[in-house]
């Protein structure tokens, strides 16, 4: 009997031994340095990362879609494509926007990844860039990227402060994302749940000097010491000492000091007792779900992206 196994396990002991860990392709990364240009001086950075150094090259071949017309119309995308050389991790191309006479609004381009030679990737990597009209006046364009309510009770799981300490009212966040064209001093911004703004009772009020980059992340926690990078993302402590979000029927809403409402999400019509966040997915653009979903390693992802990258590079 053992003479008849001996040579099927050598078989197999070769068959392992001759699979090549390069055989492997490396996962690409879409990512760029700002996600909103003016039309009249905009340029953005396109970059395609890899998370190891391969010995080959590997080429990324981009698609393009959106309301902007392209074609040396509103943007030029010179190359199409984004060169790895081998023995790297990273490159670029870059995306310029054309300036014209034309009253048309803002229009946006999608960036995607057309198809990968030598590397591969998954379909939800997609970039949206703004082009703002230098025909308009300048708008405010902030969005609410990621909303932690409830964090688990569980240990330490929903440390989400990262002070050692879990506090339902001090480790809630929520992470805004500045789709400006420009950076934007939220001095005098504020802050409220659905409670607060019947009330007129901010939960949060900006101090002064709390400037978002373009493209940039800014996230407000209930509480507590805040120990971490949160992806080199500005972060805040309520000035209230607590967010006061409640696990059902709730909303988030970010009023400009004269009192507009820049964006509000509510949050109602979603699991009131989730034990994580809920992020979009993809960031940016997509729909709300929970942080599993998006990426089944984490509950949550103050100041980065859901699977733990920065917005900026």
């Amino acid at each position: 009997m053992k003479s008849a196994l001996f040579p099927l396990l050598a078989i197999s002991l070769l068959l392992i031994a001759s699979c090549k860990t390069d055989d492997v392709k490396p996962f690409v990364r879409l990512s760029s340095n700002a996600l909103s240009i003016s039309e009249d001086t905009g340029e953005v950075i396109l970059s395609a990362t890899i998370s190891q150094i391969a010995e080959f090259d590997i080429t990324v071949l981009l698609d393009t879609a959106g309301t902007s017309q392209g074609d040396s119309v509103d943007y030029l995308l010179e190359p199409m494509e984004i060169l790895i050389p081998a023995g790297s991790l990273t490159g670029s191309t870059v995306l310029k926007s054309v300036a014209d006479n034309l009253t048309e609004g803002n229009e946006t381009v999608e960036i995607s990844i057309k198809s990968i030679v030598g590397g591969t990737s998954n379909d939800s990597q997609k970039l949206t860039i703004t082009i703002e009209d230098e025909d308009v006046p300048f708008q405010v364009r902030i969005i609410i990227n990621e909303v932690l309510y409830d964090p688990s009770n569980v240990g330490l799981a929903g440390d989400a402060n990262g002070d050692g300490v879990y506090s339902q009212a001090q480790d809630e966040f929520i992470e805004f994302i500045n789709l400006s064209s420009k950076s934007v001093n939220l001095e005098g911004y504020k802050i409220y749940d659905s409670d607060g703004l019947l009330a007129a009772i901010p939960r949060h009020v900006f101090p002064a000097n709390t400037i978002v980059k373009s493209g940039g992340c800014i996230v407000v926690f209930g509480g507590g010491t805040l120990t971490g990078t949160f992806g080199s993302a500005l972060v805040q402590t309520s000035t209230t000492g607590d967010m006061n979000l409640t696990n059902a029927a709730d909303s988030v809403t970010l009023t400009d000091p004269a009192g507009k409402i820049i964006v509000s999400y509510d949050y109602s019509a979603l699991s009131d007792n989730p034990n994580e966040s809920y992020t979009r997915n993809l960031d940016i653009t997509g729909d709300y779900v929970q942080h599993h979903f998006a990426n089944p390693l984490l509950l949550f992802s103050p100041g980065t992206k859901f699977d733990g990258t920065p917005f900026l590079q």
